[in-house]
């Protein structure tokens, strides 16, 4: 199904000569030690990029700032040569753990949160947001789940509702935070197969994984992160012996870092 419907919107505040991502010279510094330093790339419209590194790398802050959840010490993002805060394109899906899966909301109302940007607070949705939020979920096989609380879902549904959610919102920047850690593979195929449908309407996406095989077989590129970027470019260029060994303080990624979170 096409939803390139979906991604018709205003874009007033986009220079659309700009690329979609500039991170230009960001650190973040905590009190004792540095969580990211002079962290510098670009990005264009409908790649799909890898981020990988070893856990405390720094890859949910990265995230995070991108998203405007976090104000970098110094350095600036750009989003279509805008700051990130009010920018709508953007959609973080942060990590499963982080997620209060208690909370008693059901998949359809928690997809259609992702409306909220476009509608106003305090607005109620209308006919056409409720179509949206109901392809939204067909698009990731969910429409059957729509009254489901959130809770009862496996973790590969509960990824493909934040898709979902994604969808919905119209996001043009995804950021998701380990989607693929924690599901089987059946499930990480489904993921991945979706993804491919964002990277089909030209949505950008960048994805944290622990998975270098996944990461280099299906990702356009990839990013090396260990509090500073040791690496960004063609999987074959960055996966190299030296710059893995470097990133990951002098021995190589171990097996838990190929296959799981």
């Amino acid at each position: 199904m096409s939803v390139t419907s979906w991604f018709k919107k205003s874009l007033a505040a986009h220079d659309m000569d700009a690329p979609i991502l500039q991170v230009n010279g960001v650190s973040l510094h905590y009190e004792t030690y540095p969580a990211l330093e002079q962290i510098s790339f670009d990005l264009e419209a409908g790649e799909r990029i890898a981020v990988v590194g070893p856990n405390g790398a720094g890859k949910s802050t990265l995230f995070k700032i991108i998203a405007g959840v976090l104000s970098p010490s110094t350095g600036s993002i750009k989003i279509f040569g805008h700051r990130p805060t009010r920018h709508i394109c953007i959609s973080y899906v942060p990590q499963r753990s982080e997620v209060d899966w208690d909370f008693p909301v059901n998949v359809f109302d928690a997809v259609m949160m992702g409306r909220t940007g476009q509608i106003g607070f305090f607005k109620p949705p209308m006919k056409s947001d409720q179509s949206i939020v109901m392809e939204s979920l067909e698009a990731v096989g969910m429409q059957d789940l729509a009254k489901r609380q959130v809770g009862e879902l496996s973790g590969g549904q509960q990824q493909r509702m934040f898709i979902a959610r994604t969808l919905a919102q119209q996001a043009e920047l995804v950021l998701m935070d380990e989607p693929l850690t924690g599901l089987d593979v059946n499930s990480q195929e489904d993921i991945l197969d979706i993804l491919n449908m964002l990277h089909n309407n030209n949505v950008t996406v960048m994805v944290a994984t622990h998975n270098l095989d996944l990461a280099a077989s299906h990702f356009d590129r990839v990013m090396l992160l260990n509090n500073r970027l040791f690496g960004f470019g063609k999987p074959q260029d960055v996966f190299s012996d030296t710059q893995l060994s470097a990133a990951y303080g002098g021995r190589p990624p171990s097996q838990e870092d190929h296959h799981h979170g």
